[in-house]
């Protein structure tokens, strides 16, 4: 909500806006100004292109009765700022570390003309909006969770669910986020910390083991299996396929960035935990524990393989 400052600004804009002009930009100018304070001029510079006066329209006079909500993301460019129609894992350009400033519609009828209260809100944007909900939610929503002083009246099962949903969550974002560096993570599933030190010749593993945790388990081979798949079956001739021309740096490069990913695959599979959760599988007999096998198989094997191919690559273009 605007303070008394705010709100003296905003009346002083509209009050001497240009006849006939849409006063809805002057208000998200006025917005725009009180959050990112650019140099005089920013907005009705970048409001007056036509990409962004297209995005400005499509945002403000689009019935947001059905679909997805509206939404609209200003940022600090190189030539002052930029208007995008949505979020971006990573700001093509721009500062470092400069934060940008979101409307999104909450109702379905178009804003007025003098106020958006009730139709869109509005507020500081990240620089990395990924990285700061990881953060957030490990360093905040997670331990609110885990206190039980906060779920003192909750079922034993809603606890669970919540906890499971939770986990879950931290996972995909985990996930995305190494994606983002162009590296495959697995996230180990729940309960995976009770898998350590497991011990294999241990007649009463069974017992000490919930078997909720070996269900997360076994579930985490299938989709780490699909994960490795997708690593392997990946091809440097894609760019081909899609019209472009690369060159032999380009293939270099595909296939540097695929073995790191390989390697990174295989650190993971070695680490104390996961080998206490394929002990465990073996130890239980369980169907998963081939795929385990299968899948450990195919990311040394496809190492190998990326190691030759790198050294004829690199081969061929010095001889080139």
């Amino acid at each position: 909500m605007l303070g008394a400052e705010e709100r003296a600004v905003l009346a002083e804009e509209n009050a001497y806006g240009e006849p006939g002009a849409d006063r809805r930009l002057r208000l998200l100018g006025t917005y725009v100004a009180l959050s990112l304070r650019p140099a005089a001029g920013a907005w009705e510079r970048c409001a007056g292109t036509a990409e962004a006066e297209q995005l400005l329209q499509a945002f403000l006079d689009s019935n947001a009765a059905e679909g997805p909500r509206p939404l609209l993301v200003v940022r600090p460019g190189p030539g002052g700022l930029a208007v995008r129609p949505g979020l971006e894992v990573r700001p093509e350009s721009g500062p470092a570390g400069a934060k940008g400033l979101f409307f999104l519609r909450t109702g379905s009828e178009p804003p007025g003309p003098d106020s958006f209260r009730g139709s869109v809100v509005c507020g500081d944007l990240p620089a990395a909006p990924l990285e700061h909900l990881a953060a957030l939610f490990s360093e905040v929503v997670l331990p609110v969770l885990a206190n039980e002083k906060n779920r003192l009246n909750w079922p034993h099962m809603v606890c669970e669910d919540v906890r499971r949903h939770a986990h879950s969550l931290q996972c995909d974002l985990s996930v995305i986020l190494e994606q983002v560096k162009g590296k495959t993570l697995l996230p180990l599933p729940a309960g995976s910390e009770k898998t350590e030190f497991v011990d294999s010749k241990s007649e009463t593993v069974l017992d000490s083991i919930d078997k909720s945790v070996i269900y997360a388990i076994e579930s985490a081979v299938i989709k780490w299996s699909y994960q490795v798949q997708v690593v392997l079956k990946r091809e440097s001739s894609q760019p081909l396929l899609q019209g472009e021309n690369p060159t032999p740096k380009v293939e270099l490069e595909f296939w540097k960035s695929r073995y790191e990913d390989l390697k990174y695959i295989y650190k993971q599979l070695r680490t104390i935990k996961v080998r206490g959760m394929a002990k465990l599988l073996n130890k239980l007999q369980s169907s998963y524990f081939p795929a385990f096998k299968a899948m450990y198989r195919d990311v040394v094997a496809g190492e190998d393989q990326q190691v030759f191919s790198q050294m004829c690559l690199t081969q061929i273009t010095v001889e080139s």
